[in-house]
């Protein structure tokens, strides 16, 4: 554990000053976590009722007792069989105490690779059923497409779930992921991603954190390739005392590149959230496109959300870059123009959640990936906890298009 100490959680000389320090388990404790982790049955008994509950097949399954890949393009393997499969490749142990930590305790490894020209689409569910850290390699070829579902969930108490990801994405190909960070509030959740993007290459991104009592979400996507996109959309839920650490690094790297960066956060009780969106645009990107936007609600007055968006720009001409971050309180006038529609009070704070958050979630192309994610936010909104896979409703829920134009609720 000395060796992880010794090294910072954050680089960036602004966000040192904001960061929410991440406890990560020592040898004992991930020793003394394993001998109560729950069965492979009980995994596969909870995947089971997950996949009732929301009509939802998972092909790739992992725990710390269980693991299984349906999907021939999905291998799951010991990384003791591929040593340093991502150690070149994404955060090296050098880069932060987290990257460390993973890098050293890491079992498994899941390497997807989509076939040149090929279109493919895959489920996936990581369960926390003890300490569990792993590595993802998705390599997509010139011109594939992807599809890619993420719910990290937990069983009984769990403790902390750490990943490593890597998107490369040849000339050409897309990938559309969505993350769902949905575990228990006795749950830990590190994760570390970092995507790559050839020429033409684009990638819609989705992070939503709406569990854990702590997540750490650390991001970097690099538009390496001319006229290569990355979108990301990243919405926060947060109650109680969760905390969250989210911090996302954009890099326009070539020319007619373009980065964006849409942040929402809605808090409360005491819950607070750090928004941390960073944006470069290197020197001689000509045409690049850079956007970093970020608005957070505060529901309570205990809750708390620090945004810092910045920007660097080494090429001033013929770029388009901006950034903004906003933070208010929930609007008591909106509030009392619903109600004096007839609405209660707990029905007109339903709508207006999920009029704010649900807009976050518009990029999601998978209908029924947006219906179980924003039917597990509107819960939270009526007391339920995070980490538990209810029965899909959508009862009055606001829905937003992608461009942002339609709106109709489902009563």
């Amino acid at each position: 554990m000395s060796r992880y100490a010794e090294l910072p959680d954050e680089t960036n000389e602004l966000y040192k000053k904001y960061h929410m320090e991440t406890s990560i388990p020592s040898a004992e404790e991930m020793e003394r976590n394993e001998k109560t982790a729950a069965s492979a049955s009980d995994v596969q008994s909870l995947v089971a009722s997950i996949e009732q509950r929301t009509g939802l097949k998972f092909d790739i399954v992992l725990s710390r007792s269980f693991a299984k890949s349906m999907s021939e393009n999905v291998q799951i393997k010991k990384t003791e069989s591929i040593p340093g499969i991502l150690s070149d490749k994404i955060y090296k142990s050098s880069d932060n105490r987290l990257a460390a930590f993973i890098n050293a305790n890491a079992r498994d490894a899941i390497v997807a690779e989509i076939k040149p020209g090929s279109h493919e689409k895959f489920n996936m569910i990581f369960i926390n059923d003890s300490d569990i850290s792993f590595e993802c390699l998705f390599k997509l070829g010139e011109g594939a497409r992807l599809e890619a579902f993420q719910v990290f969930a937990s069983i009984g108490k769990g403790s902390t779930c750490a990943s490593l990801q890597e998107f490369s994405i040849a000339k050409g190909a897309h990938m559309g992921l969505t993350l769902f960070g949905d575990m228990g509030t006795e749950s830990t959740l590190v994760s570390l991603s970092k995507g790559i993007l050839e020429e033409n290459g684009t990638m819609n991104a989705n992070f939503i954190y709406n569990g854990s009592k702590l997540t750490k979400s650390i991001n970097f996507f690099d538009t390496r390739g001319t006229g290569s996109k990355i979108s990301v959309s990243e919405a926060i839920y947060g109650t109680g005392e969760q905390r969250f650490d989210i911090n996302t690094h954009l890099l326009n790297s070539k020319e007619r590149s373009s980065t964006k960066l849409e942040t929402g956060a809605i808090l409360d009780d005491r819950s607070h959230c750090l928004l941390k969106g960073y944006a470069k645009i290197e020197k001689y990107a000509k045409g690049a496109f850079s956007n970093i936007s970020q608005r957070g609600i505060l529901l309570s007055e205990a809750s708390h959300i620090d945004a810092l968006p910045d920007m660097s720009i080494d090429y001033s001409d013929q770029v388009s870059a901006t950034h903004s971050a906003a933070t208010s309180p929930i609007d008591k006038e909106a509030l009392f123009y619903l109600m004096s529609r007839g609405l209660s009070d707990s029905s007109s704070r339903k709508m207006f959640v999920s009029s704010f958050i649900l807009k976050y979630l518009g990029s999601i192309k998978d209908p029924a990936v947006k219906e179980i994610v924003s039917s597990a936010i509107i819960s939270r909104t009526e007391g339920n906890p995070p980490g538990e896979m209810r029965n899909i409703t959508l009862k009055d829920i606001w829905f937003s298009s992608e461009e942002g134009r339609n709106e109709k609720m489902v009563s």
